[in-house]
C-alpha cells in the first residue's frame, strides 16, 4: 500500500495530502470507475486510470484535495476536497466522494468528519467566509445529515444535473 502523510488528523479518520506516486499507484483512480460511488457525479462516463488519475493530479488548480484514511485500518477509503476556490471572494465548494462498499454506518460517520475536518479547514486556515455544498435531490438524507456540521439547505436547483443523457 502506497503512504501518504497525514495533513489533518481527527478522532476516527486522518486527511491526507496526496502526491504524484499515490496518484498513480493507488486504487485512487477506482473510486471513479464504480458506478455506485459515481451515480450522482460527472465521473464514471468514461473508464479512469491511474495514468488518467495523475493527469487529474497535476492539472489541479483552484482546488485542495484530501484523500481520507480510515485511522483504525488504515485504508484509504475516500477523498473530499474545496473546488471553485475564490480568494478575492472568499468562497469555494465542498465535495466528497467514498468508496461505498464500506460499512454504510461507519462511512456515514467518517463522511461527516471528513467534512467537518475540511470546513474547519477552509474558514480557520483559508479565511474562506461562505463554502457551498450542492447535492443530488436523490441525497436528501445526506444533505440532512450536513446539517449537524453547520450547512444549510438555501434553495432547489432543477435541470442541474445532466449524465447518460438524463436531467
Amino acid at each position: 500500500m502506497i503512504k501518504i502523510n497525514p495533513y489533518i488528523f481527527g478522532e476516527n479518520i486522518n486527511l491526507c495530502k496526496p502526491t504524484k506516486k499515490f496518484a498513480l499507484e493507488s486504487e485512487w483512480y477506482s473510486w471513479f470507475n464504480d458506478s455506485l460511488n459515481t451515480k450522482y457525479l460527472y465521473q464514471g462516463e468514461e473508464i479512469n486510470t491511474p495514468e488518467k488519475q495523475l493527469k487529474f493530479f497535476l492539472s489541479i488548480k483552484n482546488r485542495f484535495i484530501l484523500i481520507i484514511q480510515d485511522k483504525k485500518s488504515k485504508k484509504y477509503v475516500g477523498t473530499v476536497s474545496l473546488s471553485s476556490i475564490n480568494s478575492k471572494k472568499k468562497t469555494c465548494e465542498v465535495a466528497i466522494v467514498r468508496d461505498l462498499k464500506q460499512n454504510k454506518f461507519s462511512s456515514t460517520l467518517s463522511s461527516l468528519e471528513s467534512i467537518s475536518l475540511i470546513t474547519e479547514y477552509a474558514f480557520e486556515k483559508m479565511d474562506m467566509r461562505y463554502i457551498s455544498a450542492g447535492q443530488h435531490i436523490d441525497l436528501k438524507k445526506w444533505q440532512n445529515q450536513m446539517e449537524l456540521v453547520g450547512y444549510k439547505l438555501e434553495g432547489l436547483q432543477t435541470d442541474r444535473f445532466y449524465k447518460f443523457g438524463i436531467w
